[in-house]
């Protein structure tokens, strides 16, 4: 079996431009919101002093930001993973404190990966490719369970590995 290990930069890089682009905006109406507008409109008594204010413009306008690209994210992801994207979108966006996130990330089913045949996404469990039968994973000649490319001696049945079919 393919199996691929993702590093943080390839998974950032699934992020959809548009949830970029909202990120960062929804981050600069947080600086015009809360330094531009609110004081004006507040009593100087009723808010901390500036650098304070500043600092929770900021910390508020990255979280926002992250949160967004966290949307972006799952739907990117879940799209690559055969899933649902637009529920998934959703149950992240309207479900409270989180609890949408944390269900996607457990419930998440497996990277698809290539047929090596013909290309169709396929589950990395499936051991045929529904569309041309070619084998997915390399399998033991002697007992027919699926094994690793690497494997020198089938770990079901214990025979030498001559050639992987």
């Amino acid at each position: 079996m393919n199996h691929y290990k993702s590093t943080f930069r390839s998974e950032i890089a699934i992020i959809p431009t548009v949830a970029w682009w909202i990120a960062l905006l929804g981050w600069v109406l947080v600086q015009v919101g809360l330094l531009g507008i609110l004081p004006h409109h507040a009593g100087p008594k009723d808010l901390p002093p500036m650098p304070w204010w500043s600092l929770i413009s900021i910390v508020a306008g990255t979280v926002l930001a992250i949160i967004v690209l966290m949307v972006g994210y799952v739907n990117a992801d879940s799209k690559r993973r055969g899933m649902n994207s637009l529920l998934w979108t959703l149950l992240v966006i309207f479900v409270p404190k989180a609890l949408g996130f944390i269900a996607y990330f457990l419930l998440r089913k497996p990277l698809l990966i290539p047929c090596p045949k013909c290309g169709t996404a396929v589950g990395a469990d499936f051991r045929f490719c529904p569309k041309c039968g070619n084998a997915v994973t390399p399998m033991c000649s002697h007992c027919g369970r699926s094994i690793q490319y690497d494997s020198t001696f089938c770990p079901y049945c214990g025979k030498t590995l001559i050639a992987h079919v």
